[in-house]
């Protein structure tokens, strides 16, 4: 067999374990010299000497080759066999971590006080518990292994810490002591140190996700003042809530008596308008009632001036004597007058009917025209 195919087939023998238990044919097969089959064993050696190496889910393994001096990236979730002198094996984690810096010694990622002191632009003293969320980039595992750290807690020890501290003290000390008691400036400036923490780090392989500031505390004197000055928000939000429930109160109490005089005036309108139409049909009945009897009394008086001019023309005595001769004309009247000579009884209804009679007569005489007188009688 051709020298060339013998080396191939060493070389898959070395890099495949399965192969071992073949191996004494293939050598056999080959006859290979001296030298060769002691190169041979030494190969045999190393590949029953690799030792495995794990990768967990969110794990990436970085393989250093000593004598090449190469590095060599190994995916999450998988197993791998290499020589443990020759080869340096290192994992990092590429989840979410958190770096926990408080000043409770039971919740930080050291058991003493780590909270973040910083001087505000007013010269107070302030410390902050903060929490910083980053995880590593895995396309840039090469450079941090190169230029970093070869784990994830030396990255977070050499670099995230230090830096984080740093640059989240730059951002609070632009802050007066106001403005960080302010939540919303307080927020504002959390996301400012994250903008900054990334792009400080970014180019070393780590992306920061966010800066969480949580409890503070001031100096013991200005604690105090703090301290008073929240009494008095405290009392002032529940004299407000006071006021507030007074005018919703009062607006309460509003809303019914506005209800109640709306009622009553609806009720006094509704008798206004009735009233109105009462008395506009009195006044219209009145009105009617007067124009009847206006109507009635001018009728009336019409009659009467007729009446009047009637007996005031040449037939009112003859009308007169007429009504005088019908009132007296069932009565008897009787006047026995006193004279010189004896008493002569005298019938007053008859001498009143011919007066009357005679008045009449010659009442009528009197509007009757002459005649013309006739023609002469011719004489015979």
């Amino acid at each position: 067999m051709p020298r060339s195919s013998s080396k191939i087939l060493l070389h898959r023998a070395a890099l495949s374990p399965l192969a071992l238990l073949r191996l004494p044919a293939l050598l056999s097969l080959l006859r290979l010299p001296a030298l060769l089959r002691l190169l041979t064993l030494l190969s045999l050696l190393s590949v029953v000497a690799c030792t495995p190496h794990h990768t967990g889910p969110t794990e990436v393994g970085a393989v250093f080759n000593k004598l090449t001096h190469s590095l060599e990236i190994k995916p999450a979730g998988a197993t791998y066999f290499f020589l443990p002198f020759v080869n340096d094996w290192n994992t990092y984690d590429i989840s979410q971590r958190s770096l926990i810096m408080n000043a409770d010694l039971s919740s930080g990622n050291r058991r003493e006080k780590d909270d973040l002191r910083f001087k505000t632009r007013d010269g107070n003293d302030i410390d902050t518990d903060v929490t910083v969320r980053w995880r590593i980039d895995p396309s840039r595992i090469g450079a941090i292994w190169r230029n970093v750290a070869p784990s994830s807690d030396e990255v977070e020890q050499r670099l995230v810490r230090p830096l984080a501290r740093t640059y989240v003290r730059d951002v609070l000390n632009r802050l007066d002591s106001e403005e960080f008691y302010n939540p919303k400036l307080r927020f504002a400036a959390a996301n400012d140190a994250t903008n900054l923490l990334n792009e400080r780090l970014r180019p070393y392989g780590v992306m920061v996700e966010s800066v969480l500031l949580g409890d503070f505390s001031f100096k013991r004197e200005y604690q105090r003042l703090i301290n008073q000055r929240k009494e008095a928000e405290k009392q002032a939000e529940k004299l407000e809530a006071e006021i507030h429930a007074t005018q919703e109160a009062n607006q309460a109490n509003l809303q019914s008596k506005v209800a109640q005089l709306t009622q009553e005036l609806t009720a006094a309108q509704g008798g206004f308008e009735q009233a109105k139409r009462a008395a506009d049909a009195y006044l219209v009945k009145r009105q009617q009632e007067a124009q009847a009897t206006l109507a009635e009394r001018s009728a009336s008086a019409e009659g009467i001036r007729r009446e009047r001019a009637a007996l005031n023309s040449s037939a009112g005595d003859a009308y007169v004597n007429l009504r005088l001769i019908e009132a007296l004309e069932k009565k008897e009247i009787r006047q026995i007058p006193k004279l010189p000579n004896g008493n002569i009884i005298i019938d007053g209804n008859r001498l009143l009917q011919q007066l009357g009679v005679l008045r009449y007569q010659q009442g009528r005489d009197a509007e009757t025209p002459n005649p013309p007188p006739g023609p002469p009688n011719p004489q015979p």
